[in-house]
């Protein structure tokens, strides 16, 4: 529209036009108890099954950040302002603003990962509540998150003495109200083929060379751990899933599961002072994170200098 057709006018002065009938089944949404962060403007287009399949290649692709099964859940949000005249006629002021705090209780490496998320207007969510309906922003070319304030990983709460178990909850304030009123639209449970369960966010492991690299090997013998332990053995990892280089080259390398998480690579020879390297690399996301049996893993990158 033309500035000419639209200076001077205003769409609504409210209370008006509102569909307040009660046919029909009504959409209830329960307590939010996960939440996906989703880069910042993402757009979800409308086309797009929205399954566990697509969630896992947008978090593989670096776009979604889940924060599934929270142990509790607090509204924080704050409530509309009021002012009163000498009359004692009240009016709307400001607006409160939607926040919500999310409590996990998960462990150490999990409340390391969360304190990566402390930003400001840096993410857009969608929530799901304990039964599985997402609520989402919808636009006229799909569908994204609302638009985010602050979000902080507040400090760990230590365990007392027979009192609560330790714990790390997760605060976001949402900055549009109308998005939250009006602009939102739902994916039911009943018409999706998975539960907010079955997402699970990228897994940190660990590699670590069995010995160091001796000049003229043909062979390298690597360990691979979550990171969330130490000790569980990620098993069934294939070539496609591990990034080898020499001296920051990318090359090739052959590899073997001899126990789980016991692992042997075959490669050219190795050459004495050579700096060697594994990681994990998918090559059709250019990402660190790598599907594998249905798991998102991403291991950063390990370094021996073989010996003469």
């Amino acid at each position: 529209m033309s500035l000419q057709t639209i200076i001077n006018k205003k769409a609504s002065c409210g209370g008006a036009n509102a569909d307040t009938g009660k046919l029909g089944c009504q959409i209830e949404w329960g307590t939010p108890l996960h939440a996906i962060g989703i880069q910042k403007g993402f757009v979800i287009p409308n086309a797009t099954v929205f399954n566990k399949a697509y969630i896992d290649s947008q978090i593989q692709l670096g776009k979604f950040i889940p924060l599934i099964g929270a142990e509790s859940f607090d509204n924080e949000s704050s409530e509309d302002a009021i002012t009163t005249n000498s009359r004692g006629v009240d009016r709307l002021n400001t607006l409160g603003l939607p926040k919500y705090k999310f409590g996990f209780e998960e462990g150490h490496e999990f409340y390391r990962e969360l304190a990566k998320l402390t930003s400001f207007k840096a993410l857009d969510y969608i929530f799901a509540d304990e039964e599985g309906n997402w609520r989402m922003v919808e636009t006229a070319d799909g569908f994204k998150g609302f638009t985010s304030g602050q979000t902080i990983a507040m400090l760990t709460n230590t365990k007392t003495l027979g009192g609560d178990p330790e714990s790390k909850s997760v605060s976001i304030q949402l900055l549009d109200r109308y998005q939250w009123d009006q602009e939102y639209a739902f994916a039911m449970r009943d018409q999706l083929d998975f539960s907010p369960e079955e997402i699970d966010g990228v897994n940190g492991i660990v590699f670590s060379f069995d010995a160091v690299p001796a000049a003229s090997a043909t062979t390298i013998d690597f360990t691979v751990v979550l990171a969330a332990d130490g000790v569980t053995p990620v098993e069934g990892l294939i070539d496609a899933d591990i990034k080898y280089t020499v001296d920051g080259v990318t090359t090739a390398m052959a590899i073997v599961e001899n126990t789980p998480g016991k692992y042997t690579g075959t490669v050219v020879a190795v050459g004495a002072g050579e700096v060697l390297g594994i990681e994990t690399y998918n090559i059709p996301t250019l990402t660190a994170v790598v599907l594998n049996g249905g798991v998102l893993y991403r291991g950063a990158i390990v370094t021996e200098t073989a010996v003469a």
